[in-house]
């Protein structure tokens, strides 16, 4: 990173804290919306205490599980429904159905099949990712140049080889971009998922506070949640670059 993005950066964060400190105490209530001092010095004695590390690792081990398992069936998924005609009539409706329902909304319907455990809370991260991974995935799939597969058919390739040298490369662009969208899909879902009875973690720690309001405890968890929501995308935009490189560099060759 350059140092004139690193400025840009550092101007961008300090121009949020700037409006939040200006407006606590005079457009907001304080004991809303609390100055960013005062959460600071909350945040450094939950860290001296160890009790944040309990809230992160929670969210962090649930929000893992249900982003991998949503990606491998929205992927799955996505490529038959991008491959046959057939499974697209059948998938589309009832994708067109749930895509519709927030995740929160299903917290019920969770309950009742799940229980409050933690299978249920990864199932609703999971709900979250899925949908966008398919959609995206299918629409790779179905994007695929129909000259490429013709030209590749006459030269007497046969459908895996269609499939793994035509088809998925084609798809690639967006797939990167699904899992990259699924990711902030399962990070908005961790606060529905620990709605189910969570004794931890960074969506239960803003769900807590509010209820009792504790706006301080509140603000660490939007803090949080958004602070490694950020990181994590960045990561993987690094790495989608990477992979998007090399990938453009090997169709030039």
């Amino acid at each position: 990173m350059n140092m004139a993005k690193l400025w840009r950066l550092s101007a961008s964060f300090g121009l949020v804290i700037g409006i939040w400190w200006a407006t606590s105490g005079t457009i907001f209530v304080e004991e809303i919306v609390p100055a960013p001092p005062e959460v600071f010095k909350q945040f450094m004695d939950m860290v001296e205490s160890r009790e944040i590390f309990h809230h992160i690792s929670a969210s962090a081990r649930r929000i893992s599980v249900g982003y991998v398992l949503g990606c491998s069936l929205g992927l799955f998924f996505g490529m038959l429904m991008g491959l046959t005609q057939l499974m697209k009539d059948v998938l589309t409706p009832p994708l067109e159905f749930f895509r519709n329902i927030p995740p929160i909304a299903m917290v019920p319907v969770v309950i009742s099949f799940f229980g409050i455990g933690e299978t249920g809370k990864y199932f609703i991260i999971s709900y979250a990712t899925t949908i966008v991974m398919i959609i995206n995935t299918a629409a790779g799939v179905s994007a695929t140049p129909r000259i490429r597969i013709r030209a590749a058919q006459c030269l007497g390739a046969q459908k895996m080889d269609i499939f793994f040298r035509i088809v998925m490369p084609s798809a690639w662009p967006y797939i990167l971009t699904g899992l990259r969208i699924a990711l902030g899909f399962a990070f908005t879902g961790i606060v529905a998922a620990e709605m189910l009875a969570a004794q931890e973690g960074v969506g239960y720690l803003i769900m807590q506070s509010t209820n009792i309001l504790e706006a301080k405890d509140m603000w660490i968890g939007f803090v949080l949640l958004g602070g490694f929501g950020l990181l994590t995308d960045q990561g993987l935009r690094a790495v989608i670059g990477k992979l998007a490189r090399r990938h453009m560099i090997t169709l030039g060759r």
